[in-house]
């Protein structure tokens, strides 16, 4: 199949459609996200956004538990949903053939979940809930994860988990949870996004004859950005290895800056040649896995490092990896490393660009953050136009004051700083 390349329509009643028809394929991925998550809860609501998610499966007016799992089946393909701190998506790929079905069902979870008699659904989903919220935190890769955020995000609501605490998830009432589910996705705006054997206008028209309800709501209102704080958390556990987490400032999802962020970051930790994989683990073997990363909100954003090390050469590793970090804030980094990594980069996002579930998480992605493209190109452009000047300025003002710091395992006393880590000068 063949078009014109990307297009964009916004309809009046508070949806936008995005889609890209691609050549050579048979299926279709489309995906109906929800500008709403964690982020836009209460610490007494926290999880609920994600336990909804769960729940749009559980059950319609038109539709049971089972016959929307025979459905899905029926349907081929893949169907799934997630949870973000600023979304919910539910999202399949199916054959182009059976998308007008698919959608049908998509939109009646979207705009009728929750009824009246499903109660002992939600319950059993409840404890479904719960058991996932054990076994992230039996596991330190989760729980670092969380612990970072906390400790980087402060009081903020991006400082909390996405799937909630338990005793929050046990709590919520039924009532409590239709009530958000019908603010927050049946009547909330939303993009519907899709890539692969689709076609524009008549994917328009299945939008507006299926989700032209009442008029949606406004996006919430996210609230001021964080004030990042260089906090420290730690869990004691009875593990091999201590799970260290590492965040500094970042750039949020507007920031035209992202090019020079995605770049930094490739250079310090992300891949086999960066500074920190040869250091921590080629030169000193400190390490298995050392990693970098940019984890961007819409407006804000965090530089992240994870890696687990041996208890006993806990203090070392510290110490090694706030000394390359210093030397990248000092020094910059080098035109080679720099060249290294804007290939790296262009390869990495044209070969996630080949599928469509890639093209249509990116095409939701540009107009869920107000970017002005849909195609690639001017993405690819930004990263060979970033220069050696742009990142030493950025890594100058993202590595100039303390790292939060989060640990999970068996800490030696004194192993770690007693609050944030500080860089050496």
């Amino acid at each position: 199949m063949t078009g014109p390349g990307p297009r964009r329509t916004d309809l009046d009643f508070g949806a936008t459609v995005v889609s890209e028809p691609m050549s050579g394929v048979e299926g279709v991925s489309f995906g109906l996200y929800f500008p709403t998550g964690s982020r836009y809860e209460s610490a007494a609501s926290n999880g609920i956004s994600h336990f909804i998610e769960h729940l749009v499966f559980k059950g319609t007016p038109s539709r049971s538990a089972d016959e929307i799992n025979r459905e899905i089946d029926l349907l081929g393909g893949a169907s799934n949903a997630y949870t973000t701190k600023e979304i919910v998506c539910l999202h399949a790929r199916v054959l182009a053939e059976n998308l007008d079905r698919a959608f049908d069902l998509f939109a009646d979870l979207a705009t009728a979940a929750l009824p009246e008699g499903i109660d002992e659904e939600i319950e059993r989903e409840r404890t479904v809930i719960l058991s996932e919220i054990r076994g992230a935190d039996d596991a330190p890769e989760d729980l670092v994860g969380h612990l970072i955020d906390a400790a980087f995000y402060g009081e903020h609501p991006l400082a909390m988990p996405v799937m909630g605490s338990a005793g929050v998830i046990a709590g919520l009432d039924v009532a409590t949870l239709r009530e958000h589910y019908a603010r927050h996705l049946a009547g909330s705006r939303l993009v519907v996004a899709a890539a692969g054997a689709v076609e524009h206008d008549a994917l328009v028209e299945r939008v507006r004859a299926r989700l032209n309800g009442a008029q949606r709501s406004a996006a919430p209102d996210p609230g001021p950005a964080p004030r990042p704080a260089g906090g420290r958390r730690v869990a004691e556990r009875d593990t091999e290895q201590v799970q260290v987490g590492l965040s500094g400032p970042g750039v949020g999802a507007r920031d035209r800056r992202w090019a020079a962020a995605e770049l930094l970051s490739m250079i310090i930790g992300d891949g086999y040649s960066s500074r920190l994989f040869r250091e921590v683990r080629d030169r000193r073997g400190l390490a298995y896995s050392v990693c970098s990363s940019m984890c961007s909100y819409s407006d804000v954003g965090s530089f992240n490092i994870d890696f687990g090390v041996a208890p006993g050469r806990l203090a070392e590793a510290l110490e090694v990896v706030a000394g390359v970090l210093a030397r990248v804030r000092d020094e910059g980094p080098t035109p080679e490393e720099l060249d290294g990594a804007r290939q790296s980069l262009r390869g990495a996002m044209l070969l996630g660009h080949e599928t469509s579930g890639a093209r249509m998480a990116y095409l939701a992605d540009q107009v869920l953050n107000d970017r002005p493209n849909l195609d690639i190109g001017p993405d690819l452009l930004a990263v060979q136009r970033t220069g050696l000047d742009d990142l030493r300025a950025l890594a100058a003002e993202l590595l100039a004051g303390p790292l939060a710091l989060a640990a999970v395992g068996p800490v030696p006393d004194g192993a770690l700083p007693e609050g944030p880590l500080e860089l050496p000068r």
